[in-house]
């Protein structure tokens, strides 16, 4: 593998932000040793000609088929030559700098640091949720957070409030977490390849979580790099709506995964709250009521998830809702 970094994103009908997002790079990165491959899970439609792709080390690669997001990553890294590797989702607005000042930095990190990211802010400069700190899930901790989801908030506050209490973290250097849910991140592809990459079991969504908490864990670690920031609008790319659905299911798939005992809790206390909130609805409008009812729709999976044994790529086919199209 050649030293340098591949930009890999993928596409499905997500043209109106890859094309800006390309061209920021590509004005901005100052890296020689780069190239963009963007995996299209739809039929593509850039206005590039084939001057532009060559100048400007791009590459794009129709599936014919809407693969997924990480055996659609897993194909980019596949194809990929450097040695480096950086997923972008397409609703990303990328600062000047941002990919040559990680990519300068992980030259100078330990050879077990297997994955960093940066602050990744929403559209109003608000922190986005984009990494965990515990690489492993506590059957206690687990199962405490979701018996207080039962409780109303102000029930649940005076029950758990030394226990609600969030511990700040430092964010003027690099930090270490557990692992990063993935509208961003860059990697030694040398290690992803050697923990198989993403499970091709889920079709789109926790497929991160996965495998931060499974398989990589076990060698490398995840560090954040918060002196750079980006801005992800998230759920822009959700064409048919189906985003929480989808992830519902794919969440179902990862307890399987992790253990059942997670699977049993996870069911069962959303079980209650749901139907709490759905007998409340009938009394008082609840905008939440479309969340419930998706939860429960959700559950027409688990036989299909049960079937299969626990492990990495146990299904015959990526575990995707009915409703996406191919």
């Amino acid at each position: 593998m050649r030293q340098g970094l591949s930009i890999i994103i993928v596409n499905y009908y997500s043209e109106n932000y890859i094309i800006p997002l390309v061209q920021t790079i590509t004005s901005t990165i100052q890296l020689t040793n780069y190239e963009i491959i963007i995996i299209s899970n739809s039929p593509s439609s850039f206005e590039w000609d084939s001057k532009y792709l060559k100048n400007n080390h791009i590459k794009v690669i129709d599936t014919n088929q809407n693969l997924g997001f990480g055996i659609a990553v897993n194909k980019g890294v596949d194809l990929s030559k450097y040695n480096y590797f950086c997923m972008i989702n397409p609703d990303i607005k990328i600062e000047k700098n941002t990919l040559d000042e990680l990519y300068n930095f992980f030259q100078t990190v330990d050879n077990n640091i297997g994955a960093i990211s940066c602050m990744i802010k929403n559209s109003d400069g608000t922190r986005q949720n984009t990494f965990f700190m515990n690489t492993k899930l506590s059957k206690i901790d687990f199962t405490l957070s979701y018996l207080k989801d039962i409780f109303p908030h102000k029930i649940r506050n005076i029950l758990f409030k030394s226990k609600d209490i969030k511990k700040e973290y430092d964010f003027t250097g690099p930090i270490e977490v557990g692992g990063f849910y993935c509208p961003f991140v860059m990697m030694r592809k040398n290690i992803f390849l050697e923990i198989g990459g993403f499970d091709p079991d889920f079709f789109m969504y926790v497929e991160d979580v996965d495998l931060f908490r499974t398989r990589f864990p076990k060698k490398y670690k995840c560090i954040l790099y918060p002196l750079v920031e980006l801005t992800h609008f998230s759920g822009k790319t959700d064409k048919y709506g189906l985003m929480n659905h989808q992830i519902q299911v794919s969440y179902l798939l990862y307890l399987r995964k992790v253990g059942n005992y997670y699977l049993f809790v996870y069911i069962f206390f959303l079980s209650i709250k749901y139907t709490l909130l759905l007998i409340h609805s009938l009394i008082k409008k609840r905008n939440d009521k479309i969340e419930a009812i998706g939860f429960f729709k959700s559950l027409k999976y688990l036989i299909k998830i049960l079937t299969y044994k626990r492990g990495f790529a146990t299904l015959p086919s990526c575990l995707k809702i009915d409703e996406i199209k191919d």
